[in-house]
């Protein structure tokens, strides 16, 4: 599957095609409507509407941690502005502009691309297999199903477990939407009304989490720190020090290899 083949999902195809449709709307348009009133600086208020919202779109872009991430957002703030536009001119197509995006947004999800990704789906059932691990290291993500950096975030991880995810250390995911203990024991929040910290990574080493590896930080008061770290793949390989956890598992490798070939040399030896 190509980098860029969710570019194809009919989530992104199908919100594409609404918020275009804008663009040939906006013609039947009374020249005489608010949207295209002109203020003292030359702008009409369309302007204006997009303008703001094209600005929170490129906060957004420098935040996210992938083009998913991204066009998830850019959807959000091009349908709240053309919502608004409508309203200004009629609310009666905002009726129906709205109708439209509730269709798309209880019918269409962006898909997981799991195509080769070393990710493994935990539960309250098998997390065990995280805790009761005395050998590897787990890295495991915290996500809901609602939250809207969630979903999005899922390409960054995966990509991260193809590169990452083949040796000592190991990747894994719980929907603490549904699996609500896990939650409560990791001390992560999952009201809608506070879902910064979603999705939330943890490291664990011998089945504990290690003290302070944890994305986004907390302080001892179990409040989000305000210097945030944004989980973008670069953050989360600085942070979690993973090419050295690699570089480490490689040399470790090569001089296992390198004892191997020694000892069957001497055992060669031996028997001449």
């Amino acid at each position: 599957m190509g980098a860029y083949s969710y570019l194809w999902d009919p989530y992104i195809v199908l919100n594409s095609i609404l918020v275009l449709s804008y663009v040939p709307l906006r013609t039947y348009f009374s020249e005489s409507s608010q949207l295209f009133k002109v203020d003292p600086m030359g702008i009409t208020r369309e302007m204006q509407i997009f303008g703001v919202l094209a600005m929170a779109g490129f906060v957004k872009y420098r935040r996210s941690s992938s083009l998913a991430e991204f066009f998830s957002s850019i959807f959000m703030y091009a349908k709240t502005a053309i919502l608004i536009c409508t309203y200004v001119e009629d609310y009666r197509i905002t009726l129906w502009y709205g109708l439209a995006i509730l269709v798309l947004f209880f019918t269409l999800h962006q898909k997981e691309d799991k195509s080769s990704c070393e990710v493994t789906d935990l539960n309250t059932g098998n997390f065990s297999v995280v805790e009761e691990d005395s050998e590897e290291a787990w890295l495991v993500e915290f996500y809901t199903t609602w939250a809207a950096n969630c979903l999005p975030f899922t390409y960054t991880f995966n990509d991260l477990s193809r590169r990452y995810g083949k040796g000592k250390l190991k990747f894994g995911k719980v929907d603490i939407g549904r699996f609500t203990s896990l939650a409560k024991k990791f001390k992560i929040s999952t009201e809608a009304v506070r879902n910064n910290e979603l999705p939330t990574l943890i490291l664990f080493e011998k089945g504990k989490p290690v003290p302070f590896m944890r994305l986004p930080r907390k302080t001892p008061d179990g409040e989000l720190d305000e210097n945030f770290v944004l989980l973008t793949k670069a953050n989360i390989i600085n942070f979690f020090r993973l090419d050295e956890r690699l570089s480490n598992e490689k040399k470790e490798a090569k001089a296992a290899k390198k004892r191997a070939s020694s000892g069957n040399n001497k055992k060669k030896k031996k028997r001449q």
